[in-house]
């Protein structure tokens, strides 16, 4: 378990290190990342045996003193995603480190790309509801900054923004399906979770939890309607689209709906809505990817249907569906990663993208074109690859699954070997017309790590029960918390319903793609969704506008008035939430006649304060309140915040005069003539506290801490001022937060005089 928490820490400590170890431009950054991911693959790699055959979560103390703990999770299903994590990122970490540029900030980059590989090994590893969310929003935050890494264009701003708002949104969402589970399961410990799960299938908020993770689940994996994002991410470097594609990002989504399948998979309408969603977006994908001419948009687009596919598989957490889900997820990671890394190739060589203009790869790359062939075939079924056992697998529980999702499932299949043969085929040759672009393949440093992918989908078709047959096994128990299933993972399965449509969707996709690739291809649509996003921000920053510009008018007496209504309304709410208890006076010694003398002060100062007609008598008025009021703490035998109390006072009048020096003349206006309004939201302010205060005193249960101070301040803190020690220890933490508050003050404070002695002396 030690090796898994060095192998999730890792990256995270590589991103904190990386920028006091090498050069902004270096290349050595990519080494020296390379070395981290290497190390944490290796990690993994040699915990896999023993946690695949004796699963289990363990802990780590954090804060011991408050019981708090870091838990991980480690069982088949969590080892198959960190393998996956880790496995690809040492190829992409290295494809990375010789395909930037030497102009490039490297550090920069590794240091994001670090980060995000730490945050995806948190969400696979964390055995905790909350750490798991902290995780997946950190996710979120480092694909911002890889997708918008050349922040100068303006599609990588708004890429970066449009995949943090969608995934970020669903994020929490999800978090509030989280609470619910928590709240109802009473722990927030996934193994827990999952033993209990009949309690939270007998709750009436099973259904809201459900719908709230799906929410979170399928915007992170972009299903339909959220899978808008993605595509637009594309105009990340090449290292990260393949990276987020193959094994980060997206697949957080299939991960949270494999892990928490046992938990939901009785509740709907969570495999219902999951595998329409699925099979809906599988088809939607595979035809918008046949309409694009860029070949990451071709790609960005076949992953969105590819992850429908697996989604629609993981739904019904049953061991036959499950494991053909996780095979394919396998699949897909080795053949997906490999085609966005030989497409960065082409664009690196080409200098396009463009399917209209690139010439022959067949002749001009062929090593290139040739890896990139073999993994469109396995991404289309084509036996005896990779994606043909993981696809048969597919269209044979769909076929049994009923008509309509067979017939939604062929066609997307069909769809997909379309697209899949202007990969191979198409590019092959080139369209008629296209740019004879000189082109030739690169050198090993660039090729090993698509070339070992694409090796990967060979062994994975005529191997796949060697290979990873014990790996997904295990995957699969812990996807469906049931015993580990006895699979037979195997090239041919004989002549049955499946293969026959697997061929009829290779034909009939041939057909298609050679219809579609000798016409001119037509300027990709926008998508719809694309429009209701952008329509959605357009309305929310107006509709911002207008909300601010109704309250934020520069009169002051608005901002009061907005800020103790609703202060008010929120206390007057808990008091009728929880009734009013009787009023019960409390042990106090009597009041004397210095008592009434001072609040009579306090009175005729604050009332002195609201009807001063200049700065300064109001200035006056307010310190005279304030010193009334120190003057009642020394009454009740509180030195300390009498001291407080006069130095804040002293101070607070002292900037006040410094500052009303450099106002212009005070001007009466109708604004502050009294209005009855006021006045009554004032007096409802007071009893309203006033009451809240006595509600609170009356309603006490359990004995004042103070007792706790006055026993534990010497013998625990050391001191025999009760106050300071609660300041200094007791409450260290936010006496600190308060120094930091009072330092940033100051600092903005300095800045502003500091300008405006700056301005005074051009003026002058």
């Amino acid at each position: 378990m030690t090796a898994l928490f060095v192998a999730g820490l890792l990256p995270l400590l590589g991103a904190l290190l990386l920028p006091g170890l090498t050069q902004p431009r270096s290349r050595t950054a990519g080494v020296v990342a390379t070395a981290v991911v290497l190390t944490v693959f290796l990690l993994v790699a040699t915990s896999v045996p023993r946690f695949v055959d004796s699963p289990g979560p363990g802990s780590f103390p954090w804060i011991p003193q408050l019981g708090l703990s870091v838990s991980i999770l480690a069982d088949g299903l969590s080892m198959l995603f960190a393998l996956l994590i880790s496995g690809i990122g040492v190829i992409v970490f290295s494809y990375a480190t010789a395909y930037l540029g030497a102009a490039e900030r490297r550090r920069r980059f590794f240091c994001y790309l670090l980060l995000f590989m730490g945050a995806m090994m948190g969400v696979v590893l964390s055995a905790n509801l909350i750490s798991l969310f902290v995780f997946w929003e950190l996710t979120s935050i480092s694909s911002f900054l890889l997708i918008g890494y050349w922040h100068e264009r303006d599609a990588s701003r708004a890429g970066a923004l449009k995949a943090l708002a969608v995934t970020s949104a669903g994020g929490l969402a999800m978090l509030v399906g989280f609470v619910m589970i928590g709240s109802v399961c009473g722990t927030y410990e996934i193994p827990e979770i999952l033993a209990r799960r009949e309690l939270l299938a007998s709750s009436r908020w099973a259904t809201p939890a459900a719908l709230l993770v799906i929410l979170g689940a399928v915007t992170k994996s972009a299903q339909m309607p959220f899978h808008f994002w993605l595509p637009s991410a594309m105009e990340a470097p090449t290292p990260v689209s393949a990276y987020l594609h193959a094994a980060t990002m997206v697949k957080a989504g299939l991960y949270l709906v494999a892990r928490l399948g046992p938990l939901f998979a009785a509740i709907e309408p969570w495999t219902s809505a999951l595998t329409t969603l699925g099979l809906a977006t599988m088809a939607w994908g595979s035809l918008m990817a046949l309409r694009q001419t860029d070949l990451k948009g071709l790609l960005a687009f076949s992953t969105v249907s590819q992850l429908g596919l697996i989604m629609s598989l993981l739904a019904g957490a049953t061991p036959g569906a499950s494991s053909a889900g996780l095979l394919h997820l396998l699949n897909h990671a080795c053949f997906k990663g490999a085609l966005f890394l030989l497409v960065g190739i082409i664009e690196h060589e080409a200098h396009t993208r463009d399917v209209t203009r690139l010439g022959p790869l067949s002749r001009q790359m062929p090593r290139t074109w040739g890896l990139l062939a073999v993994g469109a075939l396995s991404m289309a079924g084509m036996p005896p690859l990779g994606g043909f056992v993981s696809k048969e697998l597919f269209l044979e529980y769909m076929l049994h699954l009923g008509p309509i999702a067979a017939l939604v499932a062929v066609a997307g299949s069909i769809l997909t070997a379309g697209y899949c043969f202007a990969l191979a085929a198409g590019l092959a040759r080139g369209r008629v017309g296209a740019d004879e672009t000189p082109a030739h393949d690169p050198g090993a440093s660039l090729l090993w790590g698509p070339g070992l992918l694409v090796a990967l989908s060979i062994a994975l078709g005529f191997a796949p029960q060697m290979l990873v047959g014990h790996l997904v096994e295990a995957a699969t128990a812990a996807a469906t918390a049931s015993p580990a299933p006895h699979l037979h993972l195997a090239l041919w399965h004989g002549l049955n319903p499946a293969l026959a449509a697997s061929a009829t969707a290779l034909a009939i996709g041939f057909v298609i793609y050679s219809a579609w690739w000798s016409r001119r291809a037509p300027a990709p649509p926008k998508l719809l969704a694309d429009r209701v996003y952008e329509a959605f921000l357009v309305g929310l920053e107006s509709g911002a506008r207008s909300l601010t510009a109704s309250y934020m008018s520069g009169l002051l007496w608005r901002y009061v008035v907005i800020v103790l209504g609703l202060l008010g309304a929120g206390l007057a709410l808990v008091l009728i939430e929880n009734g009013l208890p009787a009023y019960q006076p409390w042990p106090a010694r009597p009041a004397l006649a210095v008592d009434y003398m001072t609040i009579a002060v306090c009175a005729a100062a604050a009332i002195g304060t609201v009807l001063a007609r200049t700065r300064l008598a109001a200035i006056l008025a307010l310190g005279a309140n304030g010193y009334a009021l120190a003057l009642v703490f020394v009454e009740l035998g509180a030195p300390d915040l009498a001291l407080t109390q006069v130095m804040v006072e002293t101070a607070a009048t002292v900037l006040f005069l410094a500052v009303f020096v450099y106002l212009p003349t005070y001007q009466p206006s109708e604004s502050r003539q009294a209005r009855p309004a006021h006045l009554l939201l004032s007096a409802a302010i007071a009893a309203i506290v006033v009451r809240f205060l006595a509600s609170a005193r009356t309603a006490r249960v359990a004995p004042t801490i103070s007792e706790y101070f006055v026993e534990h301040s010497l013998p625990d803190g050391g001191g025999h001022n009760i106050v300071n020690v609660i300041l200094v220890d007791f409450r260290g933490l936010d006496t600190l937060g308060e120094i930091s508050v009072l330092t940033v003050a100051g600092f903005a404070c300095y800045a502003i005089v500091k300008l405006a002695r700056a301005r005074g002396t051009r003026s002058a």
